[in-house]
């Protein structure tokens, strides 16, 4: 079901909104405000007790501050992008373009500078949940002449199967989800192993290396994945 959906009042449950922020006006008001919209909004200021609440209850939407007691918004998403795959806005008064590229590179879907009207937020917020209900929607992905089948576990290209391991399954159908996009191996560590990455790890560097190897063995699959020096990887197609 569209999460967009989830907003009209003929449907029992509302798109649920996680927002995290330490300025209670701000919060109270953005709050009152979405709330008005027909969303459930879960309002906590800092990331304690965050993780049993995502784990238990199904939140459409975080939007994040930064500078937040305790840990701070970056080391937030980086915690929470190992059980948590959904649209996750930054909100964040640190309005430099440094801060604005690692929200991305952490995987945020957007970052929005305060102060921000309600309505622009209210946009933004729809536009995350619609682009998410149509990657949710696509359960099969073809890029290129390769098929990759989410729920099946399968990839083919010109009817022939192309034999991947189960973490290879996992990497490709990344990359794939995120066509054309670059994917830091911070990102591809969290969503694919499952726990917070130190920065020295290279486990990612051998999935990936194995990964394209094998690819290059298919003659005549159109996709590959390119390192992009400093910044991670993308799957694209040769043509």
């Amino acid at each position: 079901m569209s999460a967009l959906l989830k907003e009209s009042p003929n449907n029992e449950r509302k798109t649920k909104i996680l927002l995290i922020e330490d300025d209670q006006r701000l919060a109270q008001s953005i709050t009152l405000f979405f709330t008005s919209q027909g969303f459930d909004v879960k309002h906590f200021i800092n990331d304690e007790c965050l993780s049993s609440l995502i784990e238990h209850e199904q939140i459409d939407i975080i939007i994040c501050d930064i500078m937040l007691p305790g840990n701070d918004g970056f080391r937030i998403i980086k915690k929470v992008r190992a059980f948590y795959h959904g649209p996750y806005i930054f909100l964040s008064a640190l309005n430099d373009l440094k801060n604005q590229l690692k929200g991305f590179e952490l995987g945020a879907d957007d970052y929005i500078c305060k102060p921000v009207d309600p309505q622009l937020l209210l946009a933004k917020v729809r536009a995350c949940l619609q682009r998410t209900a149509k990657v949710e929607q696509s359960d099969v992905l073809t890029i290129g002449n390769l098929t990759i089948d989410k729920n099946n576990r399968w990839a083919r290209f010109e009817q022939q199967d192309i034999s991947l391991s189960r973490h290879e399954f996992d990497l490709l159908w990344l990359l794939a989800a995120n066509y054309g996009k670059q994917i830091t191996r911070e990102y591809l560590f969290v969503n694919t192993l499952k726990r917070s990455y130190d920065g020295l790890d290279r486990t990612i560097d051998g999935r990936v290396s194995r990964l394209r190897k094998k690819l290059l063995t298919y003659e005549g699959l159109t996709c590959r994945i390119n390192t992009m020096w400093g910044q991670g990887y993308m799957l694209t197609v040769n043509e």
